[in-house]
């Protein structure tokens, strides 16, 4: 099926909704006429069949006598082309201008005890008849039955109808028109943001397109969209950030290990002078490494399918792990680590990379507390929560460096001392968002740190 452009769909339901709009409007125009007149017509037959039913009954006891023909007579006189015929209780009628006149509704009038209206075609003339019952000191003598051609009105009518058919079959054009008009000026705004949006590269996402003023839903898009280039252009430089920063950490062991195979190669040189050498690049090396797993770990924690891979493990166990590896960094500075952890507590994931997570977060609150200080890793259920709390008496963290302690590369400047490149905490993060979890920190400068990391419980 083709698609077709938002203006074209636009220009078809303005148009069809401006002509459909138009025919009810001129069909329950003719309508109501149509209804108007009949009502009309209908009020003023039973006006006169009521005045000479009146006259008749104040006039005469017996309808069969002259003088009720006589007050037929000059009604007839008095209203051109009217149709009288006067009935008995019986339904018989007296005098008639065609004795084929159906006479049901003299007969309706007097069972009903009040006028009835209905059509008849009588002498080849269609009539709209009412009959009304003649009445003298409460008792029904007879019905006097009148009627009125409906030619002139019906003519009238048709009339309207053919007026009212040209005006619709006029009106599409104009209706298409219109609709064209009116969809062209709901989509300009958006032709206007796609021509401002195809302006904007990754060269000037600092542009933003401007937001009109007359279009609520217009104003919302482009302010969404100009929300999402904020959010694009944060990323981007970012990403570049990151880059330089990646380029840097990388390229500054690479220096080395260059520097000094260099220096070593440049001259024969004692075997003591070659095992320094070697040993510094084999140091290197390793940052190197290390800096590359940490990538490694960053790439997989952004990725969008790792939960497929994810599997049932004891979290009990992995921090059990975790505390005993701890308590081995920590006995250099004499710190205390004191560990709480609820038995049991299973959750959906990876083992290696929560055990990164809070191995990472308890290395550093060994690096970033003082001598005899203390470190405490609690484990506890929460409903369907898996909740852990790692606590220290280190040296905390201010509050402007709250906000972006999980960016990447982040470092303190009070803490530029203590060895780390920056991606840990980072990778922490991205790894506990990878798992439906949320890691949180508490924290009060020169009192200490908490880390609040919580998972959902493995049913």
């Amino acid at each position: 099926m083709k698609n077709h452009s938002i203006k074209f769909q636009l220009t078809i339901w303005y148009s069809l909704t401006i002509f459909v709009a138009s025919t009810v409007l001129f069909v329950s125009f003719y309508y109501i006429t149509k209804r108007s007149i009949i009502l009309e017509t209908d009020r003023s037959l039973l006006g006169h069949a009521s005045q000479i039913a009146d006259n008749i009954g104040l006039n005469t006891n017996n309808i069969f006598d002259s003088q009720t023909q006589e007050i037929v007579d000059v009604s007839k006189s008095q209203i051109p082309g009217i149709f009288v015929a006067v009935t008995d209780i019986a339904g018989h009628h007296i005098k008639s201008e065609d004795d084929g006149i159906f006479l049901k509704l003299a007969k309706e009038a007097i069972e009903t005890k009040k006028e009835t209206y209905s059509y008849q075609i009588i002498s080849g003339i269609t009539l709209r008849l009412v009959s009304y019952p003649i009445k003298r000191d409460g008792k029904i003598l007879g019905t006097i039955v009148m009627g009125h051609p409906v030619d002139i009105y019906q003519q009238a009518l048709q009339q309207l109808r053919n007026i009212a058919l040209l005006l619709i079959l006029f009106l599409i054009v104009p209706s298409i028109l219109l609709g064209y008009f009116l969809a062209g000026n709901a989509t300009n705004p958006i032709n206007k943001l796609a021509k401002n949006m195809q302006k904007i590269t990754t060269e000037n996402l600092s542009k933003r397109v401007e937001i009109p003023s007359k279009s609520v839903e217009t104003f919302k898009l482009i302010s969404n969209f100009n929300g999402l280039l904020d959010r694009l252009n944060d990323a981007f430089n970012r990403e570049k950030q990151f880059i330089g920063e990646v380029a840097h950490e990388i390229k500054t062991p690479l220096a080395v290990i260059k520097s000094n195979a260099e220096v070593t190669l440049s001259k024969e040189r004692e075997a003591e002078e070659y095992k320094l050498s070697l040993a510094q690049v084999l140091t290197h090396t390793e940052k190197l490494s290390k800096r590359l797993s940490d990538l490694i770990d960053f790439a997989w924690s952004q990725t969008t399918d790792v939960q497929k891979n994810f599997s049932k493990i004891n979290l009990s166990n992995v921090l059990k792990d975790v505390c005993e590896n701890t308590q081995y960094l920590a006995e250099n500075k004499k710190i205390s680590v004191d560990c709480a952890i609820l038995d049991n507590i299973l959750v959906l994931g990876k083992e290696d990379k929560l055990s990164q997570v809070f191995f990472n977060i308890m290395d550093n609150a060994v690096k970033y507390n003082s001598e005899n200080g203390d470190i405490k890793l609690e484990l506890t259920k929460e409903q369907n929560k898996a909740v852990v709390k790692i606590i220290d008496t280190g040296v905390g963290i201010d509050k402007e460096d709250l906000k972006t302690i999980f960016d990447r590369f982040y470092r303190s400047d009070s803490n530029k001392n203590i060895k780390g490149h920056g991606l840990g905490l980072a990778i922490a993060n991205s790894i506990i968002k990878a798992h439906n979890g949320k890691i949180e920190v508490l924290s009060t400068k020169a009192i200490g740190t908490t880390f609040i990391v919580t998972l959902p419980i493995s049913s």
